[in-house]
């Protein structure tokens, strides 16, 4: 077979009327995949019919894409799979609409439910147009509802998972509704009794609020011009694009094992293709009350939001969208304009940023230099401004001063990992790579930095101008302690290798290059820069010592080789090691106190 699709649908999926399928798209820690469990409880309980559940997700948390695949009926349910012509199919996140075909599953005659803050009268203009055409030809019938909204009115934040139960099982008919709404009352009292009354109280109002914001929504004529955004765009690396882009739409198992690299290589930077596009706020900035302290992209858990400073002909030819000011509170940036500019597809709307902010507005106490403002009203210009930012080249990290204030002025070298809103961890990580570029090299114990930071399809760690950026290798979280000793012994021995190499071509390469090579290199910015250079020269005069005659001239009581083509050809493949490297050992609690504890103690003795 050669079209997966279609085996997927004629083949295990045949329809049978009496059978309920359901497919729920959700995001990880919006409450989706807990809800669908305890509606095959509910069902299971209340009922005859035969129940299943089948889970798609990976081992990202919040913010990761969940696919769940329900089914209820009188016979045994014999096997598991994936539900290609669902009956009820429900989209809890309205982001899913932009960029993935969430209606591929929708059968004939099916009930979609989509979560959206757009007003129930402008929905099917809002739609695009695959998702009108898809609704128009299937006969679908659609409602809407905006459950976070819902779900933030009664105090459940970002769980809209009682809410979107409740409209399943009002719509789905597996269930009386009465029968089932009761059922859903007793379950949440079930599962959050022992959070006490209130969480139970707040839940079990939401659920009675649901049903008066639920609307049906009627199905017009395919009007829309506005088409699913790619899931890369059209000049990303042909990896990206036949690898990494099947996997973010969600067709990853259609790949051939022919389609990896053999020797399991994976490319890096590859996280600014996601785009998740999962915030329902994100930050604006407001430059007139800005005082330009960076504390807003110091924290931010995603790198979602940068500040840069830059010559003022770089912004020429800026958008009308693009805002920027001059540079005011630095001296050793003076004549430099500023900007701040969120990345509004890879925000995850957190709201760190604005929590740290100190400017204020003394009119309006409540409005910062950074306000929370609803993407659906800024997304395009941000977009477009961000667009443009990236265009503007970083100026080199010598101008820079390394002060607390403008650390975040460094460009990172992590970005946009698949991290939960708000991590904790990651806001270092990515001041790691700020503060030591392509120098970086991390052990990493397995757990949530493993996690975020080298897991399919997408990797946040990313590489420079140059083309260069950290080292990054994972361990076992109860070896991390040795694993990263053992590193640091490795590196320090290729450095080793590399000044012996030197000091034994040295009487072929000038005085000056051979001292400054030997001499230790302090880690700022301007003597990595200037030993870069010196590695540069280095590597040319190589290249013609290699390429010179054979002479060798022993020198009994100074040198044991001096030159070869062999010597050359080894140093120039080692001569990186020359710049010194910084190597970190990031983990958690288990290899530094738990199970690891024993090895760390061992390495720092």
């Amino acid at each position: 077979v050669t079209d997966l699709s279609l085996a997927v649908d004629d083949t295990f999926d045949i329809e049978q009327p009496d059978v309920t399928q359901a497919v729920f798209y959700g995001l990880g820690a919006d409450g989706t995949v807990s809800s669908n469990k305890a509606a095959i409880r509910i069902i299971g309980d209340s009922t005859d019919l035969w129940c299943q559940g089948h889970f798609v997700y990976d081992s990202k948390k919040a913010g990761s894409t969940t696919v769940s695949h329900l089914r209820f009926g009188p016979r045994p349910i014999r096997s598991t799979y994936e539900i290609g012509r669902a009956g009820f199919v429900a989209i809890h996140d309205p982001g899913f609409l932009d960029r993935l075909d969430v209606l591929e599953s929708a059968g004939f005659g099916a009930t979609v439910l989509i979560n959206t803050p757009v007003p129930p009268e402008q929905v099917w203009e809002d739609l695009r147009v695959e998702a009108q055409q898809a609704l128009v030809e299937r006969d679908c019938h659609l409602y809407a509802i905006d459950a976070h909204q819902i779900a933030e009115d009664h105090g459940l934040g970002r769980r809209i998972n009682t809410v979107m139960s409740t409209c399943f099982f009002a719509l789905s008919g597996v269930l009386p509704r009465d029968e089932a709404i009761a059922a859903v009352k007793q379950s949440v009292a079930d599962t959050w009794g022992k959070r006490g009354p209130e969480i139970v109280r707040r839940n079990t109002e939401a659920i009675d609020g649901t049903l008066d914001q639920l609307h049906e929504i009627p199905l017009g004529s395919v009007t829309a011009t506005r088409h699913l955004r790619p899931a890369v765009p059209a000049d990303a690396p042909e990896f990206v694009e036949n690898v990494t882009r099947l996997l973010l739409e969600g067709h990853g198992d259609r790949l051939p094992v022919s389609a990896f690299p053999p020797d399991g290589a994976w490319p890096t930077g590859t996280s600014r293709y996601e785009k998740r596009s999962i915030a329902i706020d994100i930050p604006i900035w407001e430059p007139d009350l800005c005082v330009q302290c960076n504390r807003c992209s110091m924290i931010c858990p995603h790198a979602a939001i940068r500040t840069k400073v830059f010559e003022p002909d770089a912004a020429a030819e800026a958008p009308a969208a693009f805002r920027f000011v001059a540079e005011e509170y630095t001296s050793e940036l003076e004549g430099m304009d500023y900007v701040v500019q969120v990345a509004p597809d890879d925000c995850t709307g957190c709201g760190l940023c604005v929590e740290v902010c100190p400017g204020k507005d003394r009119t309006q106490p409540k409005r910062k230099a950074i306000n929370m403002a609803p993407v659906v009203e800024h997304r395009e210009r941000e977009r477009e401004s961000w667009a443009f930012y990236e265009t503007i080249p970083d100026v080199s990290r010598t101008l820079i001063p390394v002060k607390s204030r403008t650390l975040a002025l460094l460009p990172p070298l992590f970005e946009f990992s698949g991290a939960c809103a708000g991590c904790g961890e990651t806001p270092y990580l990515r001041l790691l790579t700020q503060l030591y570029g392509d120098r970086l090299v991390i052990a990493n114990a397995t757990g949530c930095s493993s996690i975020y930071g080298a897991n399919l399809p997408t990797m946040p760690y990313t590489t420079g101008p140059d083309g260069r950026g950290p080292a990054w290798n994972n361990s076992l979280f109860e070896d991390n302690a040795e694993f990263g000793f053992g590193m640091r012994l490795g590196v320090d021995a290729q450095r080793a290798r590399a000044e012996l190499l030197l000091f034994r071509v040295a009487p072929l390469l000038p005085d000056r290059l051979v001292d400054a090579l030997s001499a230790p290199c302090d880690g700022d910015a301007e003597s990595i820069a200037t030993r870069r250079a010196e590695i540069t020269e280095l590597r040319e005069l190589l290249a013609e010592i290699a390429a010179a005659p054979e002479t060798a001239t022993p020198d009994a009581t100074t040198r044991d080789v001096v030159g070869g083509s062999e010597t050359a050809a080894e140093l120039d493949r080692l001569a990186d090691h020359l710049v010194p490297r910084s190597l970190w050992i990031v983990g958690g609690d288990g290899w530094a106190y738990d199970i690891g504890y024993g090895g760390l103690d061992h390495v720092l003795s």
